[in-house]
């Protein structure tokens, strides 16, 4: 081969030589962030694994916490029906009015009960619309039977004898009360009587006393710690001992439960 295409060969296969080492250099140089994080993907793999984890239990957590909010509404609607729907959901009420139940006194124990205006509005007022106004205890009447004061005493006949084992109190729902009023109308500590002769109170059964926490709902249940060997009950008394700090107190619906003997 002549000496002339010997350099020219040469200078061509260093030109070449210097053209790729530009290109490599400058895809290095744009791809060298790129690199870098495979590199490290390499280098580091349980760290990027614990930050993917940590991804995925954060996304778990979230769902979870959602899933419980949205339970706990569920479960607050449920009770609300079961609330509402208490005479059919819940256990008998052996004083309801429809069964045959009835109210057979409602009265004040109040200081104002010998008050003048009392006496006076008493001997106005019908007997027989305060007959029938008194039976709202034990039904839904849409309204409530009003005693004055914070206490009184209410009587109640049953439908048959019962061994009881527990007394429901109703009163109308907070939430349908005007807003910012600080005192309510509701029975606070009570307590339950029964017997089988109303005239003869010698011989009355206590069934304890109790507190209708009307702060935190409107429907409650208060089971009786009973003995063996209880006698069954034909009547209750329920005495009325504070409210929740009105002027009076309403009555919206008393129920009974037990075993009929």
């Amino acid at each position: 081969m002549p000496e002339t295409h010997q350099k020219n060969l040469a200078v061509y296969i260093l030109c070449v030589l210097l053209a790729s080492f530009t290109v490599f250099q400058v895809y290095v140089t744009e791809n060298y962030e790129q690199l870098h994080d495979r590199i490290a993907v390499i280098e580091k793999p349980e760290q990027i694994k614990d930050i993917e984890l940590h991804k995925i239990t954060d996304t778990y957590s979230e769902r979870n916490v959602q899933c419980f909010k949205e339970m706990e509404v569920l479960q607050e609607r449920i009770s609300l029906l079961e609330q509402l729907n208490f005479d059919k959901l819940g256990p008998t009420d052996y004083a309801a009015r429809m069964f045959g139940g009835e109210v057979l006194s409602a009265d004040t124990t109040s200081r104002h009960r010998s008050s003048i205006f009392s006496r006076m509005r008493n001997m106005i007022s019908s007997v027989y619309d305060n007959y029938h106004q008194m039976q709202c205890i034990i039904q839904d009447c849409g309204t409530c039977y009003a005693l004055e004061g914070s206490s009184g005493t209410i009587v109640l006949k049953l439908v048959k004898s019962v061994h009881l084992n527990a007394i429901t109190i109703e009163h109308i729902p907070k939430t349908s009360l005007p807003s910012n009023v600080d005192v309510y109308s509701a029975l606070k500590e009570f307590s339950v009587w029964g017997t089988n002769k109303p005239s003869n109170m010698g011989k009355d059964i206590y069934f304890g006393t109790f507190t209708f926490d009307y702060a935190t709902t409107f429907l409650e249940t208060f089971e009786f710690n009973l003995e063996h060997g209880m006698p069954s009950i034909s009547f209750v008394r329920i005495d009325i001992h504070s409210n929740h700090g009105e002027k009076f107190t309403c009555i919206y619906r008393i129920r009974i439960h037990g075993t009929p003997e």
